[in-house]
C-alpha cells in the first residue's frame, strides 16, 4: 500500500509533510486502566496549559488548520478540524471518551502535539491511499452511519482505489475502514498543511504514538513521512 499525493494538492500545498506510522499484529481489545489514567493525566496538564478556548484558538496548530480547511472553501466553525473538536471538549472539562487501545493512544498524542490524527484499519483499504482533491458526487458513509454522503467538489479527501476514507481532510473517517478493537493492521496519518507545522512535530507525534501503541497493543510499528517537496508517493504497508 502506497501514500499518494496529487500533483493538484502537491501545487496547492507546497509545504505539505505527511508522517504516517502503521502497524501490524497488534492486540487492540480490552481496555486498559494504565492509559486511562495516561489520559486523565494528560487532560490535566493540557487544562492548565490552555485556560479556555480563546486561548486554544490562538495555538499556531489549530490556526493553520483552520486556514487549511478555509483554503478548499469549508467553514472550521462548522466543521472543525478532527483535533480541535477533541480539544475543545477536553478544555470545557470533558473527558477523553474511550474508544479502544489504539484509538486512546493517538488521542493521548493529540494533546500533546494539537495535530489530527487519522487511522485506517487496512483491512478495510482498497489499494492505495490518496490525498486528493474531490470532484464532488462521491459516496461516503461515515463511522456509525447507515446514511452515504455526497462529497463536495473541491474538498480535500482521502481516498482509496474505490472509496473516499475521509471527508474534509481530516473532519469524518468512513465506516468500512474504521479502526476497531478487532483491529490488527492499522495506517495513521498526521499532515502539517503550511510552514507553522514543524517537521518535528509531525515525527515526534507519530514517534509518541508508535511507543504507546506497542506499550498497550504490542504489535510491530514502522514510521515515515512524505514531504512533498522531494516525493509524491511513499510505500507505506
Amino acid at each position: 500500500m502506497d501514500l499518494k499525493v496529487s500533483d493538484e494538492m502537491a501545487q496547492r500545498y507546497p509545504d505539505l509533510r505527511i508522517s504516517f506510522l502503521t502497524v501490524r499484529g497488534m492486540d487492540n481489545t480490552g481496555e486498559s486502566e494504565a492509559l486511562g489514567n495516561e489520559l486523565r493525566e494528560a487532560e490535566q496538564r493540557f487544562r492548565g496549559q490552555f485556560a479556555d478556548q480563546p486561548a486554544l484558538e490562538a495555538d499556531r496548530r489549530i490556526l493553520a488548520w483552520r486556514e487549511a480547511y478555509q483554503s478548499f472553501g469549508v467553514n472550521p466553525k462548522k466543521f472543525r478540524p478532527s483535533a480541535e473538536a477533541l480539544l475543545r471538549r477536553v478544555v470545557k472539562g470533558d473527558p477523553v471518551p474511550w474508544i479502544s487501545k489504539a484509538v486512546n493512544a493517538y488521542l493521548l498524542a493529540e494533546l500533546f502535539y494539537l495535530l489530527p490524527v487519522g487511522g485506517y484499519d487496512v483491512t478495510g483499504v482498497k489499494g492505495d491511499v490518496h490525498l486528493r482533491l474531490s470532484k464532488g458526487g462521491e459516496s461516503f458513509t461515515a463511522i456509525g452511519s447507515d446514511k452515504p454522503e455526497q462529497t463536495d467538489a473541491g474538498e480535500v479527501v482521502y481516498a482509496d482505489d474505490e472509496k473516499v476514507l475521509t471527508r474534509r481532510w481530516n473532519f469524518r473517517d468512513c465506516d468500512q475502514a474504521k479502526v476497531t478493537t478487532g483491529s490488527k493492521d492499522i495506517a495513521l496519518f498526521v499532515e502539517a498543511t503550511s510552514a507553522a507545522i514543524q517537521t518535528e512535530e509531525l515525527t515526534g507525534l507519530a514517534e509518541l504514538i508508535a511507543r504507546k501503541i506497542q506499550q498497550y497493543c504490542g504489535g510491530t510499528t514502522t514510521t515515515g513521512l512524505l514531504d512533498v517537496k522531494t516525493q509524491r508517493a511513499i510505500h507505506v504497508l
